[in-house]
């Protein structure tokens, strides 16, 4: 694996900073850090999640603090290039997913996931089991439907200190998945906490993930409506905020 700098640089989205990688440099990363016994939590991010940290203070403060925060969603890496910094690509938490699991078997890594539904948990457990044999998951679980407060942070660490997955992945959605990785990687030793969202219901097969031609054309977002229409305001606002920030980019 190519060696790479120790500290990743930052670009600004107003107050909000996002990672200057791509799906290679991230992995590559990741897998320097693990090296180095360097742990952190990593943010999947988007349209929503840079809008969200704009108008949250402590949200912000939790994704400019991570070991990384990616470029999941197509503006955010947009912007990046209108800024100068080409070699910025865009890092979907469904590709960081599966290429980690792909170093995995090299490097030896390990894996829990933690969140979803226990049906999802299952499917893709099994799934991974057979995609990936060899590979070790060290636990699988769907925790039920709470508030932050109602987690007990250290009974979850110690039970991650015990089993010391390489990989905690969270699919709890945002900004809940930060908010808990931000309480739980303090107390953790030799893990890297991942929140990815819906990737587990993508790898499961129980939600479609959009296609390829909106995906380029940064209209996930609208595909995930079009799904959930109740859903508008949460997906059209910050996207519409956003490429106001891509324009903002394009001519300043």
């Amino acid at each position: 694996m190519q060696e790479i700098a120790s500290i990743i640089n930052r670009y600004s989205i107003g107050k909000f900073r996002v990672s200057q990688v791509n799906l290679r440099r991230a992995v590559a990363y990741i897998s320097q850090c693990i090296n180095n016994g360097k742990y952190g939590y990593i943010c999947v991010s988007n349209a929503r999640v840079a809008y969200q940290s704009n108008n949250d203070t402590e949200y912000c403060t939790i994704q400019n603090n991570s070991l990384l925060t990616v470029p999941d969603g197509k503006p955010l890496v947009w912007i990046a290039h209108n800024i100068g910094l080409k070699d910025v690509g865009q890092v979907a938490g469904n590709e960081l997913f599966h290429a980690l699991l792909i170093e995995s078997k090299e490097n030896g890594y390990s894996h829990y996931f933690y969140g979803s539904t226990p049906s999802t948990i299952a499917t893709m457990s099994k799934k991974m089991s057979v995609d990936y044999p060899g590979v070790e998951l060290k636990g699988a679980v769907s925790p039920p439907f709470q508030p932050i407060e109602a987690y007990d942070i250290n009974a979850l660490a110690e039970e991650i200190n015990q089993k010391a997955p390489t990989f905690f992945w969270i699919g709890l959605g945002a900004p809940k998945q930060e908010r808990l990785m931000a309480l739980l990687q303090p107390k953790l030793k030799k893990t890297i906490c991942i929140g990815v969202g819906l990737v587990f219901e993508y790898y499961a097969g129980t939600v479609k993930r959009a296609p390829n031609w909106a995906r380029k054309l940064g209209l996930e977002w609208l595909v995930r409506t079009l799904q959930q229409p109740k859903r508008l305001k949460m997906f059209a606002i910050p996207f519409m905020w956003t490429i106001k920030e891509v324009l903002k980019s394009k001519f300043k």
